[in-house]
């Protein structure tokens, strides 16, 4: 994946100490065979799975996301948790995420692979995230700890089948650091369905 600009960290930064959340070009990754390989409807791949091994593409893009926001909001010194992937049937509906809401944990950020976008509100008005962009969002204990509002969003509602990455973000901690097998996953040459 390319590196992050400068331009592109201060304008997250901004964002993200000002209105709460920022939405972010996403540099392209296969993502094809995530539809073959996971037949759940979710999967959670932890920052220690060594099932991070399987999907590098994953890994990657988990690790562009990680260099982002440490380097948009470095006084916060957050750490990668998680990954989890969503797949979400045609005519789908969940009540609890159907509404406006805001997410647990601290700082979360969704990119939808493919089908309808997440919804988020600004302003009183909602809008769906543009098509190849990941929306990082303050969670609840972020808008505890900093004062920032949380972000509300939710899904767009039944319709055709969909797929998002959803990944969380948490304060980071020496046991976090110590394993993080997604960064050794990342390092391995890409192969040519992985670019």
């Amino acid at each position: 994946m390319r590196p992050l600009s400068g331009e592109v960290i201060d304008r997250v930064r901004r964002e993200m100490l000002g209105r709460g959340f920022s939405l972010v070009e996403t540099p392209s990754f296969s993502h094809e065979s995530l539809q073959n390989r996971w037949n759940q409807r979710s999967s959670l791949l932890l920052f220690s799975s060594k099932h991070w091994m399987k999907y590098p593409h994953l890994a990657r893009y988990a690790c562009w996301l990680e260099d982002l926001v440490t380097r948009a909001l470095p006084e916060e010194k957050l750490s990668f948790i998680g990954l989890e992937f969503r797949r979400e049937p045609a005519g789908h509906v969940n009540r609890e995420v159907d509404r406006l809401h805001a997410d647990a944990a601290y700082l979360r950020a969704v990119y939808t692979l493919y089908g309808a976008s997440t919804i988020y509100r600004e302003n009183r008005q909602e809008f769906p995230v543009p098509e190849g962009r990941t929306l990082l969002m303050t969670a609840q204990d972020r808008t505890r700890a900093v004062r920032i509002p949380g972000t509300l969003h939710r899904r767009p509602g039944p319709g055709p089948e969909r797929a998002v990455l959803v990944s969380t973000f948490q304060p980071r901690s020496e046991e976090d650091e110590a394993v993080k097998i997604y960064r050794q996953a990342a390092a391995q040459k890409p192969r040519r369905r992985d670019k």
